[in-house]
């Protein structure tokens, strides 16, 4: 299926919020936003059911809309940039490739944030799959267990960060069909980068 247009999404969101604080909190109908975004049915359910699932707004699947949270006008939003790709499989080079930018809540958002586009299955067990987008906390320091976009010898991945008694850190991928000389990677050069904060899904 067609991945979503994130400008898209965010032109919906934004109309949903601005029509909210201009008509004394009273919600925008399906109509309203199909005709607005000049949209099918079908299209239009589908976008705006992915809006309710990144928690931007209530909706029932039917007509009833609503904005998250009591008041629109204390619903706060902020553009986040798409920085690019991460492999969850073998390290690659990083490259920043500016994807777009995507609308997020700011509850969601825990000091210096960006996304990041998955790419591979190493970590599908866990529910981060290929083309997922990753919510990203800037970060040189992490828990053990915490998933962590991390730089290593072979280029940056993203995997969960563990480490053993004796303190050496390592790379676990979250795939079980992995054998395990490709589950647990011990590179010589970790270098964290960001803790992931969240996954972010289209409807497939």
């Amino acid at each position: 299926m067609k991945r979503m247009n994130e400008e898209k999404l965010n032109q919906m969101a934004e109309f949903i919020h601005r029509y909210v604080r201009e008509n004394n909190g009273e919600s925008p109908k399906f109509k309203d936003i199909l005709e607005y975004m000049e949209m099918s049915n079908s299209v239009g359910y589908r976008y705006l059911t992915t809006l309710r699932d990144r928690g931007i707004v209530k909706y029932n699947g039917k007509d009833t809309l609503s904005v998250r949270g009591q008041d629109a006008m204390k619903v706060a939003f902020r553009r986040l940039m798409i920085c690019g790709s991460i492999p969850c499989g073998s390290p690659e080079d990083y490259r920043q490739d500016i994807q777009g930018y995507v609308a997020i809540p700011e509850e969601w958002i825990d000091g210096d944030c960006y996304l990041l586009r998955t790419t591979g299955d190493s970590m599908i067990d866990i529910g981060i799959d290929d083309g997922d987008l990753v919510l990203i906390k800037r970060a040189q320091e992490a828990y053990d267990g915490q998933v962590v976009a991390v730089l290593t010898d072979d280029g940056t991945t993203l995997k969960r960060f563990m480490k053993r008694e004796n303190g050496r850190p390592w790379l676990l991928a979250e795939n079980k069909s992995y054998p395990k000389e490709k589950r647990e990677l011990k590179p010589s050069k970790i270098e964290i980068q960001g803790i992931a904060l969240k996954v972010i899904k289209d409807i497939k």
